[in-house]
C-alpha cells in the first residue's frame, strides 16, 4: 500500500527537505535533570543555558530511558517533582538502540554505566550534535570514541550556544545601532515628515516597531536626525514573497536627510546589510519602496538587487528590490568578482592576489570601521561623517606605482606599513587607470579617497603627471587580522610590502590553509 501526501506548495516542500532546515538537537544528561533538584549553584548557569537554547530554536531532548534510578528513589514525592521537571523538555523520539559493539567499545559494568553509554550512544549515531553531562565517566568515554568536543559541561554548552547564536550588530564608528524605542522621542523631527506623508499609517507602524523592540541604525548632525535604517528579520508568513521559502531580511526604512546626501550613507547602511546577512546566513535582503526614489533604485540595482512591481494594501504600485545573498545562487553568475557578487568572491587562480602596502594615517580613514582602527573623540562629529570614503563601499587608492598588470576581480589586501605591521581589510578590484590629468584625477576619486584636494595636487605635482589610480571595493575585515610572523613567511615578502606586490598562489594556499580568510564570503 503506498502512502499518499498531498503536498500543494512543492517548492516549501523541496526547500524544507534540501535546506538544512534542520534545528541543532540537544541532549541533556538525565542526571543534571535529577541534580537540579539538590538546588546548587549549577542552577543559574543551566537557566542560561536553556534560555539561549530555546531562544535560538534549538531542541532539547532528555531520553525516557535514563530515568531507571527513580526508580530506585523511595522519596515518591521527589520522584513526582523531578518528573515534573522533565516534562519541560522534549523526549528523544525513537532513540538509538545501544549496540553490542558500542558497549565492548566503552565498556559496561552498571547501571550507570548504561545509561551513561545509551546517551552517548545517540550522539555517536548522529541522533544529536552536542551532549550536555557533568559526568566525568561520560567525558571519559566521549574522549575513547573522539566524541569530547560534542560533550560539553552546562558552562562549556552555553559558551558554545553563545559563540554559535549571540550575534552582535556590524559596527561603525559614525553610526549608532540602537532599539528603535531608544529614538522614539524624535519621532516628531521633521526628518520624518516625508515618511509619514508616504505612507499613510506611518506613525502606528513605528509604534509597532517600538513595542516589537526593532534594531536600527541612525545618524545624527547637531542632535537632530540625519539618517535612519530599521530593519527586520522576517520569517515566510511576514514577508510574503513569491518563491522565497525561507527567512528575509527587510529594511523597512531606510532614509537619509538632505543634509546629508553625497555622504555614502546609504552605501554605508548597505555594508552592514550585507555583513549582518552573511554572518546571520540569511540569504535574501530586501526592501520597498516608490518609483520616485530613482537614486536609491539605482544603487540598489547596481549592488545586484532585483527590481520587481507589486500593488500594496492602498491599491499603490510600489517596487520591491531584492538581493540574493545565497552563495550557491552566487556560484552560478557568469561574471565572477563583479559587483553585482558583492559581497562573494571567486578566489580561484584566474584572479591575481595583491597585497598594497597603506600607511596608518590613511588606512584610519579610508577603514574607518576595521577592528584595528583606536575609536576617536571626533568619530560622531560632522567632521568625521564628512570623510565619505570612510563610510563607501567603493573606494579608491592612489600611488605613483607603474605596474598595470591588473584587472577586475583581483583581489586586493591591504597591509598597513609601519607600525601594526598586518593585514586585515580585502578587497575586490573594480578598475584601473593611469591618470595624466588633476582634473581627471579629482573627477575619478570624488567621495572615494582619503586624500584632500590640496593633497591630490601635491601628489600629482610630485608624480610628474602620472598616478596609478584603483577603484576597489571593500568586502570585509579579516576577524584575525594576518601578522607580521606569519607575513613573514610569504615568498613575496622579500621586498617588505614597500610597494604594491604580487602574492603568489604558493602564498595564497598558504594563508588560506592557516584559516586566514572567511570562507562564507568565498566561492569555491
Amino acid at each position: 500500500m503506498m502512502l499518499k501526501i498531498e503536498v500543494k506548495n512543492i517548492e516549501y516542500f523541496l526547500f524544507l527537505c534540501f535546506n538544512n532546515y534542520v534545528q541543532m538537537r540537544i541532549l541533556i544528561d538525565t542526571n543534571i535533570i535529577i541534580g537540579l533538584e539538590d538546588n546548587k549553584v549549577v542552577d543559574a548557569d543551566f537557566s542560561e543555558f536553556l534560555q539561549y537554547a530555546t531562544s535560538s530554536d534549538c531542541i532539547v531532548y532528555y531520553h525516557p530511558d535514563c530515568l531507571k534510578d527513580l526508580g530506585r528513589d523511595r522519596n515518591l514525592m521527589r520522584q513526582k517533582i523531578i518528573l515534573s521537571k522533565v516534562k519541560k523538555y522534549k523526549e528523544l523520539p525513537n532513540p538509538a538502540r545501544l549496540t553490542d559493539e558500542f558497549i565492548n567499545e566503552v565498556g559496561q559494568k552498571s547501571v550507570n554505566d548504561e545509561i551513561d553509554n545509551i546517551q552517548l550512544f545517540q550522539l555517536y549515531s548522529g541522533y544529536v550534535e552536542l551532549l550536555v553531562s557533568e559526568d566525568k565517566e561520560i567525558l571519559k568515554k566521549a574522549k575513547k570514541i573522539g566524541l569530547l568536543d560534542k560533550v560539553l559541561s552546562i558552562k562549556d554548552a552555553l559558551n558554545k550556544l553563545k559563540k554559535k547564536f549571540e550575534y552582535i550588530a556590524p559596527r561603525h564608528p559614525i553610526l549608532t545601532h540602537c532599539s528603535v524605542r531608544e529614538i522614539k522621542e524624535r519621532i516628531e523631527q521633521p526628518f520624518f515628515d516625508s515618511l509619514k506623508t508616504d505612507y499613510e499609517g506611518f506613525d502606528l507602524w513605528f509604534e509597532k516597531c517600538v513595542r516589537q523592540n526593532r534594531d536600527c541604525y541612525y545618524i545624527t548632525i547637531d542632535e537632530k536626525l540625519a539618517a535612519l535604517l530599521i530593519y527586520n528579520i522576517e520569517k515566510i508568513e511576514q514577508h510574503r514573497i513569491p518563491d522565497i521559502f525561507e527567512n528575509a531580511l527587510k529594511m523597512c526604512t531606510f532614509k537619509t536627510n538632505e543634509d546629508a546626501f553625497g555622504l555614502k550613507i546609504g552605501e554605508l547602511f548597505l555594508s552592514k546589510m550585507f555583513q549582518l546577512c552573511v554572518e546571520r546566513g540569511i540569504n535574501y535582503l530586501y526592501l520597498t519602496l516608490f518609483e520616485k526614489y530613482k537614486f536609491l533604485i539605482g544603487m540598489l540595482a547596481k549592488f545586484g538587487f532585483k527590481q520587481k512591481e507589486f500593488i500594496n494594501k492602498n491599491n499603490i504600485k510600489e517596487i520591491v528590490m531584492i538581493k540574493n545573498l545565497n552563495k550557491n545562487t552566487a556560484r552560478l553568475n557568469k561574471k565572477l568578482n563583479d559587483i553585482t557578487m558583492h559581497p562573494f568572491y571567486s578566489d580561484n587562480s584566474n584572479f591575481n592576489k595583491f597585497v598594497i602596502p597603506i600607511k596608518r594615517v590613511y588606512s584610519d580613514t579610508l577603514f574607518k570601521d576595521s577592528s584595528e582602527r583606536q575609536p576617536t573623540l571626533f568619530d560622531k562629529e560632522l567632521s568625521s561623517l564628512k570623510e565619505i570614503q570612510g563610510n563607501s563601499i567603493i573606494k579608491a587608492y592612489i600611488c605613483n606605482a607603474k605596474r598595470k598588470d591588473f584587472k577586475p576581480g583581483d583581489i586586493l589586501f591591504f597591509y598597513s606599513s609601519r607600525n601594526l605591521k598586518l593585514i586585515q581589510p580585502i578587497g575586490i578590484l573594480d578598475r584601473f587607470s593611469s591618470i595624466n590629468s588633476l582634473e581627471k584625477l579629482k573627477a575619478v576619486v570624488r567621495g572615494k579617497t582619503v586624500f584632500t584636494e590640496r593633497e591630490l595636487e601635491k601628489m600629482y605635482k610630485q608624480s610628474s603627471g602620472n598616478l596609478l589610480v584603483i577603484i576597489f571595493r571593500l568586502v570585509y575585515y579579516l576577524e584575525k587580522p594576518i601578522e607580521l610572523k606569519t607575513i613573514q613567511k610569504l615568498k613575496c615578502f622579500s621586498n617588505n610590502f614597500i610597494t604594491i606586490t604580487q602574492m603568489g598562489e604558493s602564498d595564497y594556499i598558504f594563508l588560506k590553509k592557516e584559516g586566514s580568510f572567511d570562507e562564507r564570503y568565498i566561492i569555491d
